[in-house]
């Protein structure tokens, strides 16, 4: 650390991404991105003129990005907000409304970047539990007197919450703001957004890194009442009001109206998923049911962190989380087809080995040596 860092930030830990190693053979399923590429609409809308325009800013307002989500999501353009990713985003809500020393509620196993953020920036936050299945408790978050921060579905488990029991969370706080982070919803559930128009505490977060191939163009979107929207606003004009670049604002509009494409990318996408699940079980590994583009495992016939390590050394990169509850699990992204059927034989090889040698290191010689 150099010297003049300020002193509180001397023991802080910032949000560890997933490792990220190049190269032809490397199958990167550590990060949820998507194995497709962007549709050729949205390729193609980067045009030379686009490029051309380098030399000047983006428009700070992102006013055609959100009449494009707008308008795919049945909403006005002042019920969007757009930002550098949905992280951005998320972390603009924890600091704008964090007050009165209540902060936000969220579950103890989710996504790790708002543990990290509140405690890099001393903010109140409160970490419920979840229940032994990793599902979450509705009546945890039923008058619990401060703001709801909620990923739906939830990662790394990849387990969803009804939208009934989110309806019955936002009438039971009526006075505090209930974030539902909708990062993996276009895998087979049912979003949020509707609801905006009965609910002023609501705020619904998306991102077009999953569903939309775009996670290299850093597009986060949040959706509310316009009020909401203007207090993130007031967020983004103070901390970088023109961070969202030309290109990706022009690439996010071109991805929302290509529907076919992603439809087609996410039905294979829940095809792949799907078989990998079916895969997984017939070699007796424990794998929740997934809502997402990745499988939450635990491999019985090895140590997690035992895979991990081995399908690293085999150029495949999936998550491992040294945290208390989930130690023995990994979480697997979904990759193409053929990514998958070359995971699946990496991990037929691994479980082989470690077999044999735990075998070898198990038995024990017929008769004892009589060498002193």
């Amino acid at each position: 650390m150099g010297k003049f860092l300020s002193k509180k930030f001397l023991k802080k830990e910032g949000y560890h991404l997933g490792e990220s190693l190049r190269g032809k053979n490397i199958i990167k399923i550590n990060a949820n991105e998507s194995p497709y590429p962007p549709s050729l609409l949205a390729i193609r809308s980067v045009t030379d003129a686009i490029l051309a325009g380098q030399n000047l800013y983006a428009d700070p307002q992102c006013t055609e990005l959100r009449k494009a989500a707008a308008a795919y999501y049945s909403l006005e353009p002042e019920q969007v907000f757009v930002d550098s990713g949905s992280d951005v985003i998320l972390a603009y809500c924890m600091i704008a409304y964090n007050s009165c020393g209540e902060g936000f509620c969220f579950p103890d196993v989710t996504y790790n970047f708002y543990r990290t953020f509140s405690e890099f920036f001393s903010l109140q936050y409160q970490e419920i539990p979840v229940q032994k299945d990793f599902s979450i408790c509705v009546e945890d978050y039923c008058h619990c007197g401060s703001n709801v921060m909620l990923a739906n579905p939830n990662a790394p488990t990849g387990l969803k919450i009804h939208l009934k029991d989110i309806e019955r969370i936002l009438l039971s706080n009526p006075n505090h703001l209930v974030v539902i982070d909708e990062a993996y919803v276009d895998f087979g559930n049912e979003t949020c957004v509707p609801l905006i128009n009965q609910y002023d505490n609501l705020m619904v977060i998306h991102t077009m890194s999953k569903s939309h191939n775009l996670a290299g163009a850093r597009i986060g979107l949040a959706f509310s009442s316009a009020k909401n929207i203007e207090d993130l606003a007031l967020m983004k004009a103070a901390f970088n009001p023109d961070s969202l670049n030309t290109v990706s604002q022009v690439l996010g509009c071109a991805a929302l109206q290509d529907t076919a494409y992603t439809k087609k990318c996410l039905h294979e996408t829940e095809k792949v998923r799907d078989a990998f699940r079916r895969a997984l079980l017939a070699r007796k590994f424990a794998v929740l049911k997934s809502n997402t583009n990745f499988l939450f495992v635990k491999p019985l016939a090895v140590p997690a962190e035992y895979l991990y390590r081995k399908l690293k050394e085999h150029g495949i990169l999936i998550r491992y989380y040294d945290q208390p509850r989930i130690r023995d699990y990994v979480r697997i992204s979904i990759g193409t087809e053929e990514q998958m059927h070359i995971v699946i034989q990496a991990i037929d090889k691994i479980v082989s080995d470690y077999k044999i040698k735990e075998l070898g290191n198990s038995v024990m010689p017929v008769f004892p040596s009589l060498e002193k």
